[in-house]
């Protein structure tokens, strides 16, 4: 068997796949076809299922709201409140790595940020002061984890199932959504004899907040942005701290340096102060916060700006760039300079030899200058086995702890945590061996109706997240509102399309820095792997989602007649009279016009 397929070879398989589909069946009597008794495009019962109610969950759930009429909508939460990463995420130090005035809806400012990067609890109050604002507590289904969604071709449905508080419910839908992302599944590392430790195990993502690190000896596994944020808030108080440091990683500049110093500087000038203050944090005055507020053209230039800068360094993600090479150039020296002189074995093993960017980077905030206090010891073997009383690593030293901290990141599976289950009864989990085949992060050939935000091939790796969920949840809406007026059965992606663009994304990561030889979950740590992020910027994934190319779409209607949406001959403001709305085209100037439906 060859280990390729032609090309005609698959266009023949997916034309069998269609075929194969099972559809209500056609009268073969067009005399019998009836005329629907609606006006044109009147939008039919649609229900929504949304999996997820962190930041992506509530921003679809806002979204329906404003777009949509006559849809029902239920967000189903594995946890007892909304947040997503921000309600799960407590450890000691956890913020943002982006600032806290580009981290936020693009529509929705917060001018009461408390500083330059948000910590988590205040950037979980942002998006619970978000559901409650907008009323969208009503629909979040709490404590509920869905196990499952099937299908159902002749009915255009989903049937999910869900466990919820406790028992397992039914539900349907003609729309499935998952917004769940993929690093809210953690993982303890595979360490022989990790349960046996007698004192406390905890790991970054289920942080118990009663646990008092003060005069303790603490021992933390990871060198990723948790174990980042971490070891400088416990190094502060901690009897001592062994650094368990197998990988190692860039520490970068702070994102919006240039912004965050000249606030810095104008409140030096306002206080008569002759030196900044201490860290890459910054902590806005009231009399900042009162200005965001009452000038909302002055926040937004602002924001404006903030987001601007992380946009304009993108060209250090093209490998050999000049930027990508000066990034490197300045950060090792930045590096070497706060970790101090001498300290050459942490220079060698913590600081890498490929570019920045390759794996995720992280602006620590005190880090490195912890690293180096004498109550700390950096540690670089591997870890052999964990005993009662502590770690002990493949030289044979064992290094006795209080406290175990497991700062080892997510599992990251690319098909979704539940079961689902497509036309002809195919699994996700099954499409996705030995790869999956995801179109522009968004659907999935051979699921009709099953949308994701963020999935594969997604914008993971450069610019801030929120404004790339904003532009796929209009992505989504739009393909809900053309279901839900068109009279739409199943609408389903095509398999060409999405194979010719991940084609498209391989060859343009040959020359990013992502692909340089280095471990990362964005080719699932595995060295040399493929990527799974986008093959461009930010702002070029944006753009290329703003319209929906409908004909990459197989779509099969409720109706024999695909016209059926057509209706009576009527649009909605000639069936209800409403006669501001009965020229619409009139107008004083060449701007944008429609006819409601």
């Amino acid at each position: 068997m060859a280990a390729h397929s032609s090309a005609a070879e698959r266009l023949q398989g997916v034309a069998s796949h269609i075929s194969s589909i099972e559809a209500p069946e056609k009268n073969a009597d067009s005399s019998l076809y009836e005329i629907l008794p609606q006006w044109h495009s009147k939008p039919t019962p649609l229900r929504v299922i949304c999996v997820g109610a962190g930041a992506a969950g509530l921003l679809l759930a806002y979204k329906l709201k404003t777009n949509l009429t006559n849809y029902e909508l239920v967000c189903y939460e594995k946890n007892p409140d909304v947040g997503g990463t921000w309600y799960e995420n407590r450890y000691p130090g956890c913020a943002c790595d982006v600032p806290a005035h580009a981290y936020t809806y693009s529509f929705e400012p917060n001018p009461n940020w408390t500083s330059f990067y948000a910590y988590a609890p205040e950037i979980r109050q942002y998006f619970d002061n978000f559901a409650k604002k907008y009323d969208l507590m009503p629909h979040v289904k709490l404590n509920s984890r869905v196990r499952s969604a099937t299908w159902v071709e002749a009915d255009g449905q989903y049937d999910v199932e869900i466990e919820s508080n406790g028992e397992v419910v039914q539900d349907r839908c003609h729309i499935f959504i998952n917004c769940t992302g993929f690093l809210n599944s953690w993982k303890w590392p595979k360490i022989e004899g990790l349960h046996d430790f007698a004192g406390t195990l905890l790991h970054s993502a289920a942080w118990d907040t009663e646990v008092d690190w003060k005069d303790k000896t603490v021992a933390i596994i990871g060198t990723g942005s948790s174990a980042i944020q971490i070891v400088p808030r416990i190094q502060k108080t901690a009897k001592h701290l062994t650094a368990f440091m197998r990988s190692v990683t860039w520490i970068s500049p702070p994102i919006g340096e240039s912004i965050l110093d000249e606030s810095k500087k104008a409140a030096m000038k306002k206080s008569g102060a002759t030196t900044q203050p201490y860290g890459k944090q910054y902590f806005y005055t009231e009399e900042e916060k009162r200005r965001f507020k009452e000038d909302p053209e002055y926040l937004v230039q602002y924001r404006r700006q903030l987001e601007s800068s992380v946009n304009a360094v993108f060209d250090m993600f093209i490998r050999g760039s000049e930027i990508s090479q000066a990034a490197e150039v300045t950060m090792r020296e930045e590096m070497e300079r706060r970790i101090g002189p001498g300290h050459e074995e942490l220079k060698e093993r913590l600081i890498p030899s490929w570019p920045p960017g390759c794996r995720r980077i992280t602006p620590g905030d005190g880090y490195l200058e912890a690293l180096v206090q004498p109550n700390v010891t950096t540690v670089h073997n591997e870890l052999a086995k964990v005993v009662p009383e502590g770690v002990v690593d493949d030289s044979g030293k064992l290094h006795k702890t209080d406290i175990l901290v497991c700062a080892t990141g997510f599992n990251l599976a690319f098909a979704p945590p539940f079961e689902v289950h497509g036309v002809n009864g195919v699994t996700m989990a099954d499409e996705f061996n030995p790869e999956p085949n995801v179109y522009l992060a968004l659907t999935v050939p051979k699921f009709p109706n099953y949308f994701v935000i963020n999935g594969v091939r997604g914008n993971w790796a450069s610019g801030t997240a929120l404004p790339s969920h904003e532009v796929q949840v209009d992505y989504i809406v739009k393909c809900a509102k053309k279901i839900q007026e068109e009279g739409i059965r199943a609408f389903e992606v095509k398999y060409e399309p999405t194979v010719q663009l991940n084609q498209h994304i391989d060859e343009w990561h040959k020359g990013s820095v992502w692909n340089a030889d280095c471990k990362s979950w964005y080719k699932n740590n595995i060295l040399g792997g493929k990527l799974w992020i986008w093959g461009g910027s930010s702002l070029h994934y944006m753009k290329t989602i703003k319209e929906v190319k409908y004909e990459h779409y197989d779509i099969r209607y409720r109706n024999q007649n695909m016209w059926a949406y057509l209706g009576n001959g009527r649009v909605k403001a000639e069936v209800t009279n409403d006669m501001e709305k009965l020229a619409p085209y009139m107008r004083t100037e060449d701007t944008p016009w429609s006819i409601e439906s």
